[in-house]
C-alpha cells in the first residue's frame, strides 16, 4: 500500500467516527509530503526520525507529530498493511511549556499607533485593516485564524455579534461584542467594501486593497514588524518572542484579573469566559489563573477576604 493510500484511509476512518481530526490530517498529509508516496512497508526508522526532528529542535510540535504517527502505525499493523512500526521505541523529555507574552495596556496601545503607519506591501497589510484587526484580537481574544476567516455574514454589526463557524475543535459560537467595537467594523466595512465593490454576504470580512483575503504569513509578518518597531520584545530566554497568538493569552488574563479586582466568583464566571473563548473543556481556561504573578496576588487577596469574613461570622 502506498503512503498516500494509507493517510487517506486512516483520516477517512477517523472523521467516519464524528471526530473532526484537521489537526493530524494536516500533520499525517505533511509526513506523506516529506516521504513520497512510497510504499509504506518500505519507510525508514531514519526518514521518519528526519521529519520528527525537523530543524533539529524537539518542541511541543516533535510531539504532536509521535502522536499523529502513532495513530497511524497501529492503524496499519491492525490491518496488516505493515509489520512493525518504524517509530522510535522512546521519546524525548518534553520541552519546557510555552509561557505566553502577556501585552500591557501600554505595549497595546503602541501596537494601534505604529499601525496607523502601515502602508500596504506584497507581505504586509495596511494600516486601516491590521489596526481593526488588532482592536478586534485585543476586545474579543478570538484565534487569528477565526478572525481572518470572518466573512461579510458573519459580522452581525446590528446585534453586536461575530458569528465564529467550525473554529479549532469542529465548533460553532457566538462572539458578543462590545458596540464600540461594533462601530468600528461598521466603518471598517463600508470603507474597505465600498472601496473594492464587494458587498456578497460571502466575501471575507478583511481585505487587503486588491480586495483579497490576507494570508496568514502576511499578518504574522506584519505584527512581527510592528513589535520590532514598538521595541516589543521577550528578555526572559523563551524560546519564542512576542506571538501574535499571545494577544489571545493576553485577553483571557486580562479579563480575569479584572473579575478578580472587582470581586467577583470567578470559578462561577470561569465556564462562561471557556466558552466564549471557544475551548474545548474548562481545563484549557483554568490554565490561565496561573500565568501571571499579578493574578495569582489578586487570588490570594480575594481568598483573604473571605477567610477574614469566614471567621468573623464564626464569632
Amino acid at each position: 500500500m502506498k503512503l498516500g493510500e494509507l493517510v487517506t484511509e486512516y483520516v477517512e476512518f477517523k472523521q467516519s467516527l464524528g471526530m473532526s481530526f484537521e489537526s493530524n490530517a494536516v500533520l499525517l498529509r505533511a509526513f506523506h509530503s516529506f516521504e513520497g508516496d512510497v510504499d509504506v512497508q518500505e519507510i525508514k526508522s531514519e526518514s521518519v526520525l528526519a521529519y520528527l526532528y525537523g530543524k533539529g529542535s524537539v518542541t511541543s510540535y516533535w510531539h504532536e507529530k509521535f502522536r499523529a504517527l502513532t495513530g497511524l502505525y497501529r492503524y496499519a499493523i491492525a490491518r496488516r498493511y505493515v509489520t512493525h512500526s518504524p517509530l522510535p521505541a522512546t521519546t524525548p523529555k518534553h520541552p519546557a511549556p510555552y509561557v505566553a507574552y502577556i501585552y500591557t495596556p501600554k505595549e497595546l496601545n503602541l501596537l494601534l499607533e505604529a499601525a496607523d503607519t502601515l502602508e500596504e506591501t506584497r507581505c504586509h497589510m495596511d494600516g486601516l485593516s491590521f489596526r481593526t484587526l488588532l482592536l478586534l484580537l485585543f476586545n474579543t481574544g478570538l484565534r487569528i485564524s477565526e478572525a481572518l476567516s470572518l466573512t461579510m455574514v458573519d459580522v452581525s454589526l446590528s446585534e453586536d455579534l461575530i458569528i465564529i463557524r467550525d473554529s479549532k475543535f469542529g465548533k460553532s459560537r457566538l462572539v458578543p461584542i462590545d458596540h464600540r467595537l461594533g462601530v468600528v467594523l461598521q466603518k471598517y466595512a463600508e470603507m474597505k467594501h465600498a472601496a473594492n465593490n464587494s458587498q456578497n454576504q460571502h466575501s471575507a470580512f478583511f481585505v487587503k486593497r486588491n480586495g483579497l483575503p490576507p494570508t496568514l504569513r502576511c499578518v504574522e509578518t506584519t505584527f512581527r514588524r510592528l513589535c520590532n518597531l514598538c521595541g516589543i520584545r521577550r528578555e526572559d530566554g523563551a524560546r519564542y518572542q512576542p506571538r501574535l497568538h499571545d494577544i489571545r493569552h493576553a485577553f483571557a488574563v486580562n479579563r480575569l484579573l479584572d473579575w478578580y479586582k472587582n470581586g467577583y466568583d470567578v470559578q462561577r464566571l470561569l465556564p462562561h469566559l471557556s466558552t466564549y473563548l471557544g475551548h474545548l473543556d474548562i481545563s484549557s481556561t483554568q490554565h490561565y489563573l496561573k500565568m501571571i504573578p499579578e493574578l495569582l496576588h489578586e487570588a490570594g487577596n480575594l481568598f483573604e477576604r473571605y477567610a477574614l469574613s469566614e471567621a468573623t461570622h464564626v464569632k
